[in-house]
């Protein structure tokens, strides 16, 4: 009650825009309360919320919010200041005489590990098997496939040096894969194509693919990285905590919930729509795989008329899930969607039976999620003992811990 209230006293009393770049507004505001309404399951109450967000960007009247080129959400040169699908977004900078202070030190660890990639360190947060897989697209009707997606992994160079021969899958993608999760043989930002093993830290821990949505432009080396820590890695690469994208998919989900399939699709469709426009596709580089311009065989298209209520309320949900899986695929959202839905213990214990199958790669092995404890972390001690009033703590240890 406190978290809504907070946040319902911020969107009547925050004005609709501020004069710094990045300070909190009353649409942030709201997002945030429509973001606690959904994890508790108030759809109703965050059913209006969305609509006005939605009415921000889609109306005749609406001037605020849109959905940009997908990739540009991920690129500081393109998401400070005029950033129209940043709902809000923690502000980062670099070289403006703080040491980095300011910069993106969360992502400082995610880069390729090469001496000629970005950040050239450290190698961790890989896209996965099942992730990468998740990507594929039916070649009839340009639609994901979220029943069996992960029956046949996508190609990939697992085991592979980057002398081996290799071609990169040929079968039909979504495009907003390879901005991403980097792959052999496809461009990697301007950083050319990505080589494959050299850019691995481990593949046996790490699998074949690295995360893109968290690097930078070779182009912008100097300009958008720190030059003086012991990384070029701190980027001034923004962390988008909301963006338009996620609320049409939690409008999209709450129109499912109060049986609105139709208006559901609607807003899935508009998301699927922005990564259908080629103008927003990984173009084909001299020396790799050329697909009438572009890199990789996309096809993706919007659902037809009419799909969602054919399919009924439960299959709806199921698509609506999968499609913020693919938007919003690398960005931190996946694991806490998968608790408020009820479904972690099986989506990753599923997913962990997957991954423990592929050939070399032995991180998962033993994994295990245990359901009812392991949706949140332990408290700390130190916590539970601070929170002693009269001999007695009143906090309390999470189950299982």
């Amino acid at each position: 009650p406190n978290i809504e209230a907070d946040f319902t006293y911020a969107m009547n009393n925050l004005p609709t825009s501020q004069s710094d770049v990045g300070r909190a507004n009353k649409y942030a505001a709201e997002a945030f309360l429509a973001k606690a309404y959904m994890f508790e399951s108030k759809f109703a109450a965050a059913k209006p919320l969305l609509a006005d967000l939605i009415s921000e960007g889609v109306t005749p009247n609406g001037l605020k919010y849109k959905l940009i080129n997908f990739a540009d959400n991920f690129n500081p040169a393109t998401n400070h200041g005029t950033d129209a699908e940043s709902i809000f977004s923690c502000q980062m900078s670099v070289n403006d005489g703080s040491g980095a202070a300011n910069a993106n030190a969360g992502d400082v660890l995610n880069f390729p590990y090469s001496a000629t990639s970005p950040g050239t360190c450290c190698g961790f947060y890989p896209p996965s098997f099942s992730l990468v897989n998740a990507f594929k697209t039916d070649p009839e009707t340009g639609l994901p496939d979220p029943d069996h997606y992960n029956d046949v992994d996508m190609k990939n160079d697992q085991g592979l040096s980057d002398t081996d021969p290799y071609t990169p899958y040929t079968g039909t993608v979504d495009p907003r894969l390879d901005w991403t999760a980097g792959r052999r043989g496809i461009p990697f930002l301007d950083w050319g194509i990505m080589p494959g093993k050299s850019w691995i830290r481990n593949q046996g821990s790490a699998g074949p693919y690295v995360p893109m949505k968290n690097s930078y432009y070779q182009a912008e080396a100097g300009v958008d990285t720190d030059k003086s820590s012991w990384t070029s890695g701190y980027t001034s690469n923004n962390y988008s905590f909301i963006r338009f994208a996620d609320v049409l998919l939690w409008a999209a989900e709450v129109e499912v919930q109060v049986g609105s399939l139709d208006q559901a699709q609607t807003y899935v469709n508009m998301v699927r729509n922005r990564a259908a426009d080629p103008t927003g596709w990984v173009k084909a580089l001299p020396g790799g795989a050329n697909y009438n311009g572009y890199a990789a065989n996309y096809f993706i298209k919007p659902y037809p008329e009419g799909y969602f209520t054919s399919a009924g309320q439960s299959r709806s949900m199921t698509l609506v899930q999968f499609e913020r899986r693919l938007e919003l695929a690398m960005e931190g959202h996946r694991f806490f969607d998968l608790v408020r839905w009820g479904i972690a213990d099986v989506a990753l214990n599923a997913y962990v039976a997957h991954e423990t199958t592929v050939s070399g790669y032995v991180l998962l092995n033993g994994a295990k999620f245990t359901k009812g404890k392991a949706e949140y972390f332990a408290i700390p001690q130190s916590e539970i003992d601070g929170s002693t009033i009269a001999g007695k703590p009143t906090l309390t240890q999470n189950p299982g811990y």
